[in-house]
């Protein structure tokens, strides 16, 4: 599965595998991904904590100039079960 995220005029593409009701597994985190530029309008928006928990929150649909994606309106909060630096994956 594949989510994205916006930065100015980058896309960050998150590539996961849900492995539990409320855990992922992160493969690839990359703003080189073309698939993520392609359908950016198509994926879920995502955002990746990087406090101690590491927390991953992906919305359901991508909202074009939604609100700000954080812990408090998110629509689905996984726990990330590989946790590394954002740039290691």
């Amino acid at each position: 599965m594949k989510a994205t995220k916006r930065l100015i005029d980058s896309v960050w593409t998150v590539e996961y595998n849900i492995v539990g009701e409320n855990e992922v597994e992160i493969i690839k985190y990359s703003r080189d991904d073309e698939d993520g530029y392609v359908n950016e309008a198509n994926y879920p928006q995502c955002t990746i904590f990087e406090d101690d928990k590491r927390t991953a929150i992906i919305r359901n649909k991508y909202e074009q100039f939604g609100s700000f994606v954080n812990k408090v309106n998110c629509d689905k909060c996984y726990k990330i079960i590989n946790p590394k630096h954002i740039f290691n994956y």
